[in-house]
This record gives C-alpha cells, structure tokens and sequence, in this order.
C-alpha cells in the first residue's frame, strides 16, 4: 500500500502532467484559468489562486480568482485607475514591470504594502494574509501575472518560491501559440444573452439575464457585476466589448473560454426609434476538454500525451513525431489508450475524446 508521502507524490505528478498539457495548447491563459489556478494552489499548497492576463501596456485585461468576495472582484474591475494605480500601490501593474524580481516581490512586504489600498481593499478583505507573486513573460513582454494566497499562519518559503518559478516556462508556453486548430464549441449550458442599445447614442437600454451572467462571469474591466442587485450597464459598454458598428462582431478571451460578442440593427416598430442589439455567448476551449476527458484516464504520461494528440485532431502518423516513439512503441501505447476509451481505432479514439 503507497505511503501518504507517496500518494502525494503520484498526485502532484499529476497535477505537473495537467498543467503542463493546458499551457501546450497554446490558448493564453484566459480561457483555461481555473483549471490552471486549481493546478498551482494544489502543487504549492496555498488557499487560494489568482491569475491577471495583461494588455501591451502591463495593465490587467481581465482575471480569475478562486475565492475573493463579489465586493472586491467589483472593487477591483470598477476602481482599479482610482483606488490602485496612484503611488505606494503595488498592484498586478507594477508587479508587471521588468525592473523588480521575477517572482517572490510580496513575499516579505514592506509596510508601504501594508498601508496600501491594493492589500487592504483586495487582498486582506479576501481573507488572505500571505501572496506568492510570479511575473509571466513571454514573447519579450509581461502577459500575466500568478498569485497564490495564504489566509493566516507561516508565510510562503523560498521552497514554495522554487515550485511556483518551476512553473514559468509552462505557463509562458501557453501563449506560444495553438498546438492544434481545433475549433472551440459552444458550451451546451451556455446562454445566449442580449443588450438593446439606443442606436442614437449607444447606451444600453435593457440587458436579459443571460446577458448580465455572461458579462459577470467575463471579469473584464468596466464591468464588475457581481455584487450588484440591479445591472447598471456603462454607457461605453460597446467600446469595451469591441462592436463600434452593426455587423461587428469580437471575440473576448474570458475565465473558460471566449465571449463572443456582436452587434446587429434592430427594426423598430412603425413609430419606433432605432435600436441596436448585442448578442453574447460563451465558446469553450476544445483542446481543455480534450485534456480533462485524458486526464480521468488510468495512462501513463506518455499515452495521456498521444491521446491528447488524436483529440486535437492530429493524423496518427503525425504522432510519431509530435510524440517521439516508434512505430512499434506507438501501437503498444495505443493497445492501453484503447482499452482505457473503448475505442476502435485513433479516428475513433478522436471522436471519443471530442465528444461533449
């Protein structure tokens, strides 16, 4: 019978082969962020997790937080140029820039940190007392920015420093690109959801509840939602998802996925005024589900990855090479791959894997 210790070394193996597989798909980390926020709490053992995706500029796009409060997620989205941008205030902005260290700037704060809004609006009021900070870059910039959460007792050591850094290179890989063309689906229990706009002045009018619950699941900046009773709408609302004119349409990296947006004429009754409507919906990643359906088999790391491989869509010949074995070794692998799915052959153990 395995030890305790050994149990939690085939665990955080795991958990290392899961990361690694997500940040290969070469999605960003947006739409793959709560299963990678999940993966770094467990190996590093913290509370909590949190991962910001930046713009050119080192300013946050968007975020997801395991557990922070509907008031703070708000706080943050809504405020973040007035409470946390000024001075003394070491934010995901400043933690960004390329001129301090990598990883581990909060581990030992000084007390400026301690007075600032940044710890005792956002992090503190989360119920959080220790961060583990890990700056992600790639492409010769800053994209994102990891934290990890301790609610009280020891702080994070030098050890759990080495862990979160060991990491980096995963995560910087998932902007590398898609390692498969795949296309993303629509999620079967994803809404369909719709603002009107006056098509005068583009304020939006009226937004349904699917509407509202994409909008907050999005995380974007300008759009807290989550703790409002009612849904106040910005007026901008158009700008900040990217339709400016009728027949735009954009796509959002967000927390799981995609919001697709996009903007279409209303035809007004007779006597009417001119309306605009937005309609929004959430497209899942393929390849992360690919990966999840992979990783709930009983396989070994080498016959998850040529698994994950007929997933995406690859031919099986391309997978001697993606995956570096023989012929023959590649038959062995998929005799244990087959049995595990119940698949016939690797068209077969494509579809299977693809399936919703």
């Amino acid at each position: 019978m395995p030890t305790p210790a050994a149990s939690i070394a085939v665990a955080h193996q795991r958990q290392w082969h899961a990361l690694g597989m997500l940040c290969a798909l070469g999605l960003g980390l947006a739409p793959i962020a709560p299963e990678v926020c999940a993966a770094l709490r467990t190996l590093v053992g913290a509370d909590a997790a949190a991962l910001f995706w930046l713009d050119a500029q080192g300013r946050p796009e968007g975020f997801f937080h395991e557990d922070s409060p509907a008031e703070v997620q708000d706080l943050f989205l809504n405020e973040f140029e007035r409470l946390f941008a000024g001075p003394g205030e070491v934010n995901v902005h400043t933690l960004a820039r390329a001129d301090g260290p990598r990883i581990g700037r909060l581990m030992a704060p000084d007390a400026q940190y301690l007075r600032s809004n940044s710890y005792n609006l956002l992090v503190r009021a989360s119920g959080h007392q220790h961060t583990l900070d890990l700056r992600v870059e790639a492409g010769g910039r800053t994209r994102a920015i990891a934290m990890l959460f301790r609610a009280s007792g020891a702080g994070f050591t030098d050890q759990d420093a080495v862990l979160l850094e060991r990491a980096s290179g995963w995560l910087a890989r998932a902007f590398a690109g898609p390692l498969a063309s795949l296309p993303s689906q629509v999620s079967p229990a994803s809404p369909v959801g719709h603002v009107v706009l006056d098509a005068a002045g583009q304020r939006p009018l009226f937004a349904d509840e699917a509407a509202a619950q994409l909008l907050r699941q999005a995380n974007l900046p300008g759009l807290g939602l989550h703790a409002a009773a009612h849904v106040a709408l910005p007026p901008d609302l158009r700008g900040r998802l990217g339709v400016a004119r009728p027949g735009d349409s954009a796509r959002i990296a967000v927390p799981g996925g995609w919001l697709d947006a996009s903007l279409s004429t209303l035809h007004p009754l007779a006597g009417g005024t001119a309306q605009h409507l937005v309609t929004l919906r959430l497209q899942r990643a393929s390849g992360a589900h690919v990966v999840a359906r992979v990783l709930a088999l009983p396989l070994s790391p080498l016959q998850r990855e040529i698994a994950v491989l007929a997933g995406l869509g690859h031919a099986r010949a391309d997978s001697l090479r993606l995956a570096g074995v023989g012929e023959a070794a590649l038959k062995k692998h998929l005799r244990a791959i087959f049995a595990a799915t119940g698949a016939s052959d690797w068209d077969d153990l494509a579809r299977w894997l693809q399936a919703s």
